[in-house]
Order: structure tokens, then sequence, then C-alpha cells
């Protein structure tokens, strides 16, 4: 098997930022989670729900609004 390891080094990613996206469906905090860390939106936003439900509002209600005001929208593009 050829695996190209290299092109996933630290070295050779681009290091991306954070941030929210400016067409998310509340405040863009999942969408730019995912755009994040590569996954789909779809998943990051099921995860996000189930957890909201299993645990209660408190610690991913609270850990959302807090994202929502403290990580910066994306740049635009113009």
């Amino acid at each position: 098997m050829n695996y190209d390891y290299h092109k996933y080094s630290y070295q050779t990613r681009k290091r991306r930022k954070l941030r929210r996206s400016r067409d998310g469906v509340i405040w863009g905090v999942c969408k730019g989670l995912a755009n994040w860390i590569d996954a789909p939106v779809g998943l990051v936003r099921i995860i996000y729900l189930v957890l909201l439900v299993a645990t209660g509002f408190f610690p991913f209600g609270l850990a959302y609004i807090l994202a929502a005001f403290f990580i910066p929208l994306e740049d635009s593009l113009w």
C-alpha cells in the first residue's frame, strides 16, 4: 500500500482558524466548526443536538452561546 503521509504532516497542512460561518442556520457556530474540522455540517449539527438533549441545556447550550459571541465571523469574500 502506498500511503501519502507527508501531505498530512503538521508542516504541510495549512493552519486554519476557527471562524463562525456567515451563512449558518442560527449563528454559524456548527457550520464554522464543521469547516474547521473538515466534517459534514449535518453530522456536526446532529452530534451537537444529541449532546444538547442528552445532557440538558446547561453545558452545550451555554457553550454554543459563548461560542457565538467569542468566535469571530469569517472574512467576507469581497
